[in-house]
């Protein structure tokens, strides 16, 4: 596909040098290594099976590092404070989300410290007033808005329809995301902790899209265009694609039937018929009620598309957002809009290097936040559409300005910005969307609840974590073993759970040992060295 030469391509190279100097030393480290096993017969390919690399794990480490073990209302190392602060959540749900797809590509690797960042992440969501006042999510996302009490259409005016302040409907940009954090924490153990306050929120999203508010059905919904706003009175589509997604998991996981009832057809439909700008890819904002203060508009006026004498409002940060979390959806309206989107909105530097306009109409625009994280967005959504030149493209252009920087321990990795302070707030951005868009299991791949034999399998439910790094970890029930590549640093014990009997491991077609019974589980014990192992 083409892309657009850009007019201002000198100045942009202007801002990199100004940056930092260009360096083309942060693309992955080697591949994992693979191989060819026969056992009694049966051939083991271990390229059949997913993989993680170790830069991978060693974001995922960093993360860890600057979640757990500290306070809830803490954001130690986030660089996410002043301005930012509005920020967090956004931060710990794509973090979230880009963790969850990290934990499914090795899914018989199940410890304890992948579910207490799990836990801690979604906790650090849901920090409130009550508790940390000032410090908290609410505070930030909504405390301090001018709708502490939100009613509609008027919002202060108590006649109307009570909208539940931060936890209801009309701020789905948290709500959105604490829901589909949830959903993915179920999905991944299975827990059913928080399976009732879930249930909670999709039942509210389904009354207010799908009846005026007081009980009586509606098309259309609260607001008549079956969707959610993200604001008191606009309706985001990157916004509404979060719910989506997290409606479509709850139903995979509970077997409820939201989807199939209908609940989010109207809004789908006006996404993508009417929510749409020249180029048939989605418009970003529609405004359904009056802001505060407004005195030129009447009701009959709304809804409408916002925007300027150009046309509607474009993003990349929520055309990008929305083809990625809505694909599961609707996979063929993604598949039809994505090289649109790459052609509108990409433009090249060089053969390796492209970035991502924040919006087409403004390319001036370059380095605002919007900007930004339209562009590293758009590297998981190419890598979900399995458009890898395109990640290798955008990870080159936004990962020449840093440096790649591993602990003293070597455990954790994280990119930094190498001289400009604004940037800084970028790191850990930077370091997971860059990293996530290399991840072979993408967020389509997790709106499938995994199947109920699912957790009879066998998995890694304990292990030295702090020496071992676990590239593979599946078991394969089509041939009875379960598919192990490991790196010990030190000599590291694995616990294993849910074999019948005690297992052998095998390398290179040959018994390496057989692991010891222990309790109600087996142990695997590993020297230092790197192991590809099939255990029967």
């Amino acid at each position: 596909m083409s892309i657009r030469k850009n007019k201002y391509l000198a100045s942009i190279f202007v801002i990199l040098m100004i940056f930092v100097g260009l360096t083309m030393s942060n693309l992955p480290g080697p591949a994992t290594p693979t191989g060819l096993q026969t056992i009694d017969g049966v051939v083991y390919n271990f390229a059949d099976y997913r993989t993680l690399n170790r830069d991978q794990i060693g974001m995922f480490n960093y993360f860890n590092g600057i979640t757990v073990n500290q306070d809830y209302n803490m954001w130690d190392g986030w660089y996410a404070d002043g301005y930012l602060a509005g920020m967090r959540h956004y931060f710990a749900a794509f973090v979230a989300y880009t963790m969850a797809t990290l934990f499914e590509t090795t899914p018989g690797y199940r410890p304890s410290v992948y579910q207490d960042f799990s836990d801690t992440i979604v906790s650090k969501m849901n920090t409130t007033i009550a508790e940390y006042g000032n410090e908290s999510i609410e505070y930030s996302e909504w405390g301090r808005s001018s709708y502490p009490d939100y009613y509609f259409p008027d919002p202060n005016d108590p006649s109307g329809i009570p909208m539940g302040g931060f936890r209801g409907p009309a701020n789905i940009m948290w709500t959105g995301h604490y829901a589909l954090m949830m959903a993915l924490h179920e999905r991944n153990f299975n827990t059913g902790e928080m399976v009732d306050e879930l249930t909670w929120f999709v039942e509210d999203w389904n009354n207010s899209l799908t009846t005026d508010g007081r009980g009586n059905p509606q098309e259309g919904g609260i607001w008549g265009v079956g969707l959610i706003p993200c604001e008191p009175h606009l309706v985001f589509v990157n916004c509404n694609a979060i719910p989506v997604f997290a409606t479509e998991l709850f139903d995979n996981l509970i077997g409820t039937q939201y989807m199939e009832g209908g609940m989010w057809k109207y809004g789908l439909n006006y996404l993508n018929n009417i929510m749409q700008d020249d180029y048939d890819l989605f418009a970003y904002v529609t405004q359904v009620s009056p802001t505060l203060g407004d005195t030129d508009t009447t009701p009959s006026d709304y809804p409408f598309m916002s925007g300027d004498d150009q046309g509607p409002t474009v993003s990349a940060y929520g055309t990008s957002w929305a083809l990625m979390f809505l694909e599961y959806t609707q996979e063929n309206e993604t598949i039809k809009d994505y090289p649109v989107f790459i052609d509108t909105y990409g433009r090249e530097i060089s053969n390796d290097q492209m970035y991502i306009l924040g919006s087409y109409k403004y390319p001036q625009n370059f380095v605002d936040v919007t900007a930004v994280l339209g562009s590293l967005f758009s590297i998981p959504l190419a890598n979900q559409r399995g458009d890898y030149r395109t990640v290798e493209r955008l990870r080159n252009f936004w990962l020449s300005s840093t440096n790649q920087v591993w602990s003293a321990d070597g455990r954790e990795m994280h990119y930094e910005e190498g001289m400009t302070s604004i940037m800084k707030a970028f790191e850990p951005v930077v370091t997971f969307t860059t990293t996530w868009g290399t991840i072979p299991t993408t967020m389509r791949d997790l709106g499938d609840a995994r199947p109920a034999e699912f957790w009879d399998y066998p998995f890694i439910s304990e292990a030295d974590d702090d020496s071992i790094w676990v590239y593979q970890a599946e078991w394969d029930e089509d041939k009875h073993a379960f598919i192990l590549t490991i790196e010990v640093d030190q000599t590291a014990t694995l616990t294993f759970s849910n074999f019948d009997s005690a297992p052998t491991a095998y390398a290179g077609g040959i018994a390496l040992q057989q692991l010891a019974s222990v309790g109600s589980g087996h142990t695997l014990t590993l020297n230092p060295g790197t192991y590809n192992l099939v255990i029967m």
